[in-house]
């Protein structure tokens, strides 16, 4: 027998509609499955067939393997969702919190590998914030490895890349070259 606090399948169904609730956009099965164990009383194959309930009566969306919550599974989640014991919503809240964060950050930094003529590219990369664009730049790069890592690393350190760029602009370089010279 379980020793969490989610006991039955419609438990279950309502922990799962909270989660989709609570992020931002939707995630793979992976993800959701992660948030979902996070009660003793949650087995995996138990979750599965809750999802796969869910999905088929329209209140989650399974497109392109990304989990979402419909307005059909948000509206049900609304009324019920006390249903849901108050200590699995409140770990349910910090865990979907984090997931949130790395979603938040992923889908401000953009990067993109555009194939030139011959062996070179254009790699494209973005930064932006809730206001909008912070930076934007485009690199050349001599092979498709290169570009790669240039988009990787953009990525991982967006944030230090744009405080490296921002502290040499705005660097004291003594006289400009050429300027006030007669």
């Amino acid at each position: 027998m379980p020793r969490g606090f989610i006991r039955d399948k419609l438990q279950l169904k309502l922990l799962i509609l909270y989660i989709l609730d609570h992020l931002i956009q939707p995630v793979d099965l992976a993800q959701l499955t992660d948030l979902a164990l996070c009660d003793e009383g949650v087995d995996y194959f138990g979750f599965s067939e809750a999802l796969a309930e869910l999905v088929g009566t329209g209140h989650v969306s399974l497109e392109e393997e990304q989990y979402a919550i419909t307005p059909k599974g948000r509206e049900h989640c609304q009324v019920c969702k006390s249903a849901v014991p108050y200590s699995v919503r409140m770990k349910c809240d910090r865990h979907t919190g984090a997931v949130n964060a790395v979603l938040r950050r992923n889908s401000q930094i953009q990067t993109e590998v555009l194939p030139r003529s011959g062996e070179e590219y254009t790699v494209r990369m973005s930064l932006s914030d809730d206001a909008g664009s912070v930076i934007s730049m485009d690199m050349l790069s001599y092979s498709r490895e290169q570009s790669e890592q240039l988009a990787r690393n953009f990525k991982n350190h967006a944030e230090e890349i744009y405080n490296a760029i921002l502290t040499a602009m705005l660097a004291d370089y003594g006289d400009d070259a050429g300027e006030g010279q007669s």
